[in-house]
């Protein structure tokens, strides 16, 4: 069920300037209109981005919606702006809603996700763990965990990464987590535990000590999750990630 992102509770008012800068810098957009969006109180109102030439991370021939903090944004092709510009923010957040507009483009989903983000981390005990950033173990632990997650998850592809072992011989590595920078201000988390190794508490150490890493190279810690993920969503209140906003997107073929 959609959720407005006003019922959220929010970040502190800087990291939200920082966090909706970044967007909008990926965007091409003048992040004062962002800045005017989140202030604005009309539940009603939405930017739109044409997307045939966009920037970081921006596919022109996918459609977004975006919800974070008090912004909501459409981006897209023209054409799909202009057939969703009567449909109201919450109707359009819904991926049946997207896939409604896309239709003849012979649209694809990607599915309804949450973004967290988190400024307070707690500490974690790493004494008894040995911790280690060489491809070799992010590739051993890619062959234990199930072909899904590998799928669309590679470790070592990251900008940063790590994985964690004990400090038996032989140790396989139990759990890693890595994170790309997106717009220079913000790190975007991944996290992998071994099949084996689940439910053992090692996901939310990994997300924990990897979120800690992006606060001490300066970025401000986003986990991106399917919603409904409430295994994912419990390690993020664990770690004290914060629900900020929602995205659904469609790709057309």
């Amino acid at each position: 069920m959609f959720r407005d992102a006003r019922s959220f509770p929010g970040l502190s008012k800087s990291n939200q300037d920082v966090i909706l800068a970044a967007w909008a810098r990926s965007l091409g957009v003048d992040v004062a209109e962002f800045y005017r969006a989140n202030e604005s109180l009309d539940p009603f109102s939405r930017l739109e981005v044409a997307g045939e030439s966009r920037g970081e991370g921006w596919d022109p021939q996918t459609a977004t919606f975006l919800q974070l903090f008090d912004v909501s944004l459409l981006y897209g092709p023209q054409w799909f702006l202009d057939s969703a510009r009567q449909i109201p923010n919450e109707v359009l957040a819904l991926e049946s809603s997207m896939l409604e507009v896309g239709y003849e483009a012979h649209a694809r989903s990607h599915g309804e996700e949450a973004i967290f983000y988190a400024e307070d981390i707690p500490i974690y005990d790493d004494a008894q763990l040995n911790i280690t950033s060489t491809r070799r173990n992010a590739q051993r632990l890619a062959r234990a965990c199930p072909p899904d997650d590998t799928a669309v998850l590679s470790l070592e592809s990251m900008d940063h990464y790590f994985t964690i072992s004990t400090f038996e011989n032989p140790a396989p590595p139990i759990a890693g987590a890595g994170y790309d920078v997106f717009s220079a201000s913000i790190g975007h988390l991944a996290v992998l535990v071994a099949a084996a190794q689940r439910a053992n508490g090692y996901g939310t150490f990994t997300l924990a000590r990897v979120a800690e890493e992006c606060m001490f190279d300066g970025l401000i810690p986003q986990w991106v999750l399917p919603l409904g993920d409430d295994i994912g969503e419990k390690m993020a209140a664990d770690v004290g990630f914060v629900l900020s906003g929602l995205r659904t997107s469609v790709t057309f073929t």
